[in-house]
């Protein structure tokens, strides 16, 4: 049986030799997700087991953790519902109106949170969650995650996403050893992080190109099994859009599981390529540009589908261009890394020693290695242009999805950034991180400057 087409409650426990050669593994102790199902808490509490296999008793102590928003919503629920089985429990409530999860807030985490806890329960999202994840990941202990809203795809993922001296980056972690999403609170939450845990969604349909692209031009390592496993997910949520709208709780169900089975293929693969592409590094950078603006800027899924709705638009119009692979040649020899150097520091300012960082590594825009990547596509010209027009198919509706639910599908609508800044953020997205994706790939065949005017000029005229 191939992954697609195995149910939620077993993939999060699967052992499954997968025909890409590799042995995919996972082992998330409890998932329960739809209507009502908070009231599981108790049950999955008494099996389970601590660090060190020991099960988890009536002497151990819980510390329920949420934020001002999220309390009233479920986590007062959730701390009488521990009170209630019999465990000695406590509470932490982060009094923030805004956070993200940064070194401020993780060092708040661990000073608050009382030393003897041996299970947190996150009572939250993206924030909530990640913060917890990282303290209880240093503490060596499991913990739980019961879902307010729909809103990102990090609840079954082992990594903690977390803006450090202002870069986006992410950090070693653990997974909820329990995950929890009840859709009487999904339902409530506001539609904007609905709208954002659309856009999170959508994104795979770019990620998943990107991941293929590289596979045929850098040979990296991919599973078609993982990737029809997202596809075949994305696609369910798309089809449910409406439901969201009319608040149905299926449509909610089937968004979350969404969510969950994307931290679950990046447990596969043991990174986050099958969720994250162009979109996303184009999505941390606007979440490094604001904090170096000391702003907050956007939830992480409103920026990735924004970015998402843009790369589709990208991808579009590259499938009316016709490559000159001895101009894209010309261009890669025209790389100067002191000019190069230039432009990062004044586009990342403080953050530009990491980026500097990044290309040590990857020398990803030096001629020899452009050219390299020229060949590859040259090579897999029909395949890589029917990859695309895939691709396109499937995610030319990104901003109808997204504005559904009155979520942002354009840069325009990004207003903590100019014209000009959303220009130089398409223009050096791609040195980021080190993965390739979209943008490269535009690089790479010398048409990436043609496709940011295109953009800039649809989105802002």
């Amino acid at each position: 049986m191939k992954l697609k087409d195995m149910p939620i409650n077993e993939l999060i426990t699967v052992d499954h030799n997968c025909s890409c050669g590799r042995h995919h593994h996972m082992a998330i102790d409890h998932l329960a997700i739809g209507k009502g199902t908070v009231n599981k808490l108790p049950e999955f509490l008494a099996d389970q087991k601590l660090a060190d296999g020991t099960p988890l008793t009536k002497n151990d102590k819980i510390c329920v953790v949420a934020d001002i928003h999220t309390w009233p919503v479920a986590g007062e629920q959730v701390y009488n519902l521990v009170k209630a089985s019999g465990y000695p429990v406590t509470s932490y409530i982060f009094q923030h109106e805004i956070m993200h999860t940064t070194e401020v807030f993780i060092d708040e985490l661990e000073n608050a949170m009382p030393k003897d806890v041996s299970l947190p329960l996150a009572v939250g999202s993206g924030t909530i969650n990640d913060l917890t994840r990282m303290v209880s990941f240093h503490r060596n202990i499991p913990y739980y995650i019961i879902g307010t809203a729909p809103s990102m795809d990090g609840f079954a993922t082992d990594v903690a996403p977390a803006t450090i001296k202002g870069l986006k980056c992410s950090l070693p972690a653990h997974c909820a050893s329990g995950i929890i999403g009840d859709t009487d609170f999904l339902s409530t939450a506001p539609d904007k992080m609905i709208a954002a845990g659309i856009g999170d969604i959508i994104a795979k349909y770019i990620a998943i190109n990107d991941w293929r692209l590289s596979y045929l031009i850098n040979d990296e390592y991919y599973c078609e099994e993982v990737a029809e496993l997202m596809l075949n997910s994305t696609d369910k949520v798309a089809n449910s859009v409406n439901g969201l709208v009319n608040g149905e709780s299926n449509a909610y169900q089937y968004l979350m599981e969404c969510l969950v089975l994307i931290g679950i293929a990046m447990g596969y693969v043991n990174n986050s390529r099958p969720g994250s592409g162009a979109e996303h590094s184009m999505g941390h950078v606007l979440e490094m540009k604001a904090a170096l603006k000391g702003e907050y800027g956007e939830l992480h899924g409103t920026s990735v589908g924004m970015a998402t709705c843009v790369m589709a638009e990208m991808y579009k119009k590259f499938l009316t261009l016709d490559i000159d692979y001895d101009k894209a040649r010309a261009h890669a020899e025209q790389f100067d890394y002191d000019s190069w150097a230039d432009e990062i520091r004044r586009v990342f300012g403080t953050s530009a020693d990491q980026i500097f960082k990044v290309y040590e590594k990857n020398q990803q825009s030096d001629p020899a290695n452009v050219k390299r990547r020229i060949d590859r596509i040259e090579a897999n010209e029909d395949q890589i242009r029917a990859i695309i027009t895939e691709t396109v198919k499937k995610v030319e509706k990104a901003p109808e999805y997204i504005d559904a639910m009155h979520g942002m599908t354009s840069p325009k609508q990004y207003t903590l950034f100019s014209e000009d800044e959303f220009r130089d953020i398409l223009s050096y997205t791609k040195e980021q991180r080190d993965r390739y994706a979209g943008l490269q790939f535009f690089y790479d065949l010398g048409v990436l400057d043609e496709l940011v005017d295109y953009i800039i000029d649809k989105y802002y005229d």
